[in-house]
């Protein structure tokens, strides 16, 4: 109890960056469901590298051009534009190409790491803050990354409830949504463009490995136990806010980085699931 007297005693310190970790796995979780049940995990990698890619870009920049004071607004901004460039890239590709839509997105993402690599290389005062990035570490957020979440995590809620039939039938009824006329690549273009809106907003809050996780993780453990698309919505959100306040408390109380805690915790969640669906396979 001690541990959590202390914790609660420090509230005024943690509310905001426990407040964006909530806004984020709820984010995240949802949009996961599009990510494994269409297989594009590798393009949400893909999407967190350039994310990050767009940040050091930023920075490098900053650095070349003698500004002092960082300009948290830019970097944000220059990293969306990657994420969601890359987005509406990788994530409209058609198959039946010469080369499968998989080697485009593997392109994307080594040439996007290994690029993330040489620019971190060059930066000279900016490694620890990435390293943070990478990893984690929502200990500190401003308020104004919450505001900027918050509007994000609106907007995208609100594309997903107002096109939520067009982007469903796209997304896992192709043929359909094409019988009825729809343009299956342009709503494919509105989901992903949400998915790279998230990360970039996200991993600033809690890291560019938790930010992966919550787009994988919470969705999988809710497909293991729901077979029903609107159940499976709900309890991915649900396990993605969990996870995130959770792992937040968890890592404060028990001194431990905040990102890999969350992850770890996350990934409890798979376990119920999973001894369910074999125990029916037995």
């Amino acid at each position: 109890m001690t541990g959590f007297a202390e914790f609660w005693a420090a509230r005024d310190i943690w509310r905001d960056p426990l407040l964006a970790s909530v806004l984020a796995g709820a984010l995240l979780g949802f949009l996961g469901i599009y990510v494994v049940l269409r297989r594009t995990v590798f393009v949400s990698a893909a999407l967190t590298q350039l994310s990050t890619l767009g940040l050091i870009v930023a920075l490098l920049v900053e650095e070349r051009m003698g500004v002092e004071v960082e300009h948290a607004g830019v970097q944000l901004g220059v990293a969306i534009l990657f994420s969601v460039a890359g987005a509406l890239a990788l994530g409209t590709l058609e198959s039946g190409r010469r080369l499968p839509t998989e080697a485009g997105v593997g392109i994307g993402y080594v040439v996007a790491g290994a690029l993330v690599v040489l620019g971190a290389n060059r930066l000279i005062h900016a490694a620890h803050d990435l390293n943070a990035m990478v990893f984690g570490n929502a200990v500190a957020v401003p308020f104004s990354d919450v505001l900027v979440l918050l509007a994000v995590t609106l907007l995208c809620g609100l594309v997903h409830t107002v096109f939520q039939k067009e982007i469903v039938f796209a997304s896992f009824d192709r043929e359909t949504a094409e019988a009825m006329g729809m343009r299956a690549r342009l709503w494919d273009g509105v989901l992903f463009a949400t998915v790279g809106l998230a990360i970039p907003v996200s991993a600033r809050a809690l890291g560019a490995l938790p930010v992966f996780a919550f787009l994988t993780i919470p969705a999988s453990a809710a497909l293991l136990v729901s077979g029903r698309l609107r159940p499976a919505f709900a309890v991915a959100t649900g396990l993605g806010v969990v996870a995130a306040a959770g792992g937040y408390a968890l890592s404060w109380m028990w001194q431990l980085p905040t990102g890999p805690t969350m992850v770890a915790l996350a990934a409890v969640f798979v376990v119920p699931g999973a001894a369910l669906r074999l125990f029916h396979r037995t």
